[in-house]
């Protein structure tokens, strides 16, 4: 198996670095691969001299499971604009599951919305949110009774739910 981590927008995953949150979500023992986009432009402009844009960072992530036909086991996550990240990559390439921290985005919202109410006959999605931060909220029951999305709410955390998950051993 291989697990796909989007950050955040500034690189991180709820104010962790990638090395310190793949050790305290025990993902480091795992296949990963950590991605950001460092311009935090929804992949438009890619992720480094060579991947320029959103088509190569798609192209990037199928030539990267083409070249490796023994993992069968596909998963994507992310927090913040990751999350977002983790719900459209995880369409686009029909992963097992997809684990969405706060996703966020006013566009990638609107965008992810046309895409995720058609069932991609693979993924399911799961969706965690706080109710009391408006635009998580909004974003997240966008995809009410979209197919196979299941939404949860914890308001313990506020936005950084991936962090206080971990911090209290949850995650």
């Amino acid at each position: 198996q291989v697990f796909f981590v989007y950050a955040g927008g500034l690189g991180m995953i709820d104010g962790m670095g990638p090395t310190t949150f793949l050790q305290k979500s025990g993902l480091s023992n795992r296949n990963v691969a950590f991605l950001r986009d460092p311009k935090v432009k929804y992949f438009d402009e890619g992720i480094s001299d060579e991947i320029v844009d959103l088509e190569g960072v798609i192209d990037w992530h199928q030539q990267f499971l083409a070249e490796n036909p023994h993992i069968t086991d596909v998963y994507c996550v992310g927090n913040s604009f990751g999350g977002w990240a983790a719900l459209f990559f995880g369409y686009i390439l029909a992963v097992k599951k997809v684990f969405a921290f706060a996703p966020a985005g006013h566009w990638g919202r609107d965008m992810l919305a046309d895409l995720l109410k058609d069932s991609n006959g693979v993924t399911d999605y799961e969706i965690m949110y706080s109710t009391e931060i408006a635009d998580d909220k909004r974003f997240a029951e966008t995809y009410d009774g979209y197919p196979n999305m299941k939404l949860f709410v914890n308001n313990k955390y506020d936005h950084l739910l991936m962090r206080g998950l971990l911090l209290d051993s949850a995650l």
